[in-house]
């Protein structure tokens, strides 16, 4: 877990940093978002996630080796035939498809089929994006990595909800958010990916607004003094709402023909990098020991910077120069992912890696 969530903030920095090589970087830049630091985020979780989900007591080196040696290979690759790269990254998507599928055979686990469906559709877009180079693939993986923050959100939700009520008042309160919006969140999200491919722009609208909606929806389980007054839980909490904005926005683009980039921009920046911090900063904290989820003063600094971030890159852009539309949410992102390796590089180094300290399952 800990060097995937280092390479990929790592990726993070280096694809912020190519606006300022090339003015016509922009391509790269969505390549190694897309093709390297998600899919190394998304690995790196589920090295950890799946010996709890799973109850798998083997070793994880070996798989560990194979998918690390598949993404520097892909990123070594990419400044050279990027078509190879991006066939190298499907390699990957499907070894963490089959590793998974065996672990959830070996278990008999019937829980995680979602899970499933996730790699098996960023399996087969990333392989058609390898065979076609049509970046609009690329564009459907935000979709679909959005759908994979609803997934392992849901999951360490529970975590930090049940956390955050051991410091209220109340007699033996417990956290249990609502499984059935997630699951229709996850489907309505997919379904948008798809029907934005094919079918009339009016459609793809009110699939977005769906999208957005039930988003909102989501937010009613957190609506508690008890939960809200914790830092970690506001995170949670605007995460989604940001998210769910962007969706509304990106339906009003489709339904009233003004389509642009900039509701993408905010369900990238504040919905997807807004879920893989969370999500780093409670599993490298809740595996590295420590029994209380307080953020990392560097780390409740780098959160707002990553909300402003977005804002930057969607509802403030009008206001700055054109030179500044992008230079200044670059900066502001490296800033955030400079701040989680100053924070967790020197956690990593002083603390073991341990499994669920309470021993009731994590994240």
């Amino acid at each position: 877990m800990r060097p995937f969530f280092v390479i990929t903030a790592c990726f993070a920095i280096i694809s912020s940093i190519s606006f300022w090589i090339s003015p016509t970087a922009i391509i790269l830049h969505r390549q190694i978002f897309l093709e390297f630091m998600l899919p190394a985020a998304y690995g790196g979780f589920l090295m950890a996630a799946l010996l709890e989900w799973t109850h798998f007591s083997g070793s994880l080196k070996g798989i560990a080796n194979i998918l690390g040696i598949l993404l520097l290979l892909g990123f070594i690759t990419l400044f050279i035939a990027p078509t190879i790269s991006s066939y190298i990254i499907a390699a990957y998507w499907f070894v963490l498809l089959l590793f998974t599928t065996w672990l959830i055979w070996l278990d008999r686990n019937t829980n995680n089929f979602a899970l499933l469906l996730l790699l098996s559709c960023f399996t087969l877009v990333q392989t058609r994006y390898a065979m076609t180079g049509d970046l609009s693939w690329l564009k459907t993986q935000v979709h679909l990595n959005m759908a994979a923050v609803m997934l392992v959100s849901f999951r360490v939700s529970i975590l930090l909800g049940n956390e955050a009520l051991k410091r209220s008042t109340l007699k033996d309160p417990i956290f249990i958010p609502n499984a059935v919006y997630k699951n229709i969140a996850i489907l309505l999200i997919l379904m948008y990916a798809i029907a934005e491919r094919y079918l009339p722009q009016q459609t793809v609208g009110f699939m977005a607004l769906a999208v957005g909606l039930i988003l909102l929806a989501k937010l009613r389980e957190l609506h508690h003094h008890e939960l809200l007054r914790i830092h970690y839980v506001r995170t949670y909490y605007f995460l989604q709402l940001f998210a769910s904005i962007a969706y509304l926005w990106l339906g009003y683009t489709h339904l009233f023909q003004t389509l642009s980039s900039t509701p993408l921009h905010l369900i990238t920046i504040a919905g997807i990098f807004g879920g893989v911090l969370m999500v780093w900063l409670t599993a490298g904290l809740w595996h590295s020991g420590f029994i209380r989820l307080d953020y990392p003063i560097l780390c409740r600094i780098a959160l707002p910077l990553l909300f402003l971030t977005a804002l930057t890159r969607t509802v403030l852009m009008p206001l700055a120069p054109e030179w500044l539309q992008t230079n200044i949410p670059s900066l502001l992102l490296i800033m955030v992912f400079v701040l989680y390796l100053l924070t967790f590089i020197p956690i990593f180094k002083q603390n073991p890696f341990t499994d669920d300290p309470e021993g009731s399952g994590g994240c």
